[in-house]
C-alpha cells in the first residue's frame, strides 16, 4: 500500500533547495508555482462550470505536474484520483472536487509559507 501522502515532501523541498543554490530560489520557485496553480484553478473553476470534462483533465494533469515538482504528494496523488473518474461523475461531483482541489491547494500553500519560515529561522 502507499504510504500515506504528506501535505508536503521536505526532501523534495530539500533537493530543489540545493538544486538552487538555497532558500531564495526555493522562495521564487513557490511564487510562481501559486501564481501558476491560482491561475489554473480559475480555470477548473470555469471548465467545470462549462461541463467540459476534456478541459478539466488537461488541467488536473498540468496542476499534477507543478505539484508533484514542488513534492505536494497530497494534492499530486487528489489530481490522480479525479483524473480516474468518469465524465459523468466529474459532472456530478463538480463543486466538491473544486473544493477540495482550492483546499489542498490552501494546504500546500501554508505548508511552504511554514517550510520557508523554519529555513529562515534556522539560517539565522
Amino acid at each position: 500500500a502507499l504510504a500515506p501522502a504528506q501535505v508536503l515532501n521536505h526532501e523534495t523541498l530539500g533537493h530543489l533547495e540545493e538544486l538552487g543554490s538555497g532558500r531564495e530560489f526555493l522562495e521564487r520557485l513557490f511564487g510562481v508555482f501559486s501564481a501558476d496553480n491560482l491561475a489554473l484553478l480559475k480555470k477548473v473553476e470555469l471548465a467545470l462550470a462549462a461541463r467540459n470534462t476534456a478541459e478539466f483533465r488537461n488541467l488536473l494533469h498540468a496542476m499534477k505536474g507543478s505539484a508533484a515538482s514542488m513534492g505536494a504528494e497530497r494534492l499530486t496523488r487528489l489530481c490522480t484520483s479525479m483524473g480516474n473518474l468518469s465524465d459523468g461523475e466529474i459532472k456530478l461531483q463538480s463543486a466538491g472536487l473544486l473544493r477540495s482541489l482550492g483546499e489542498e491547494f490552501d494546504a500546500v500553500r501554508d505548508a511552504i509559507g511554514n517550510y520557508l519560515e523554519e529555513s529562515r529561522k534556522s539560517a539565522g
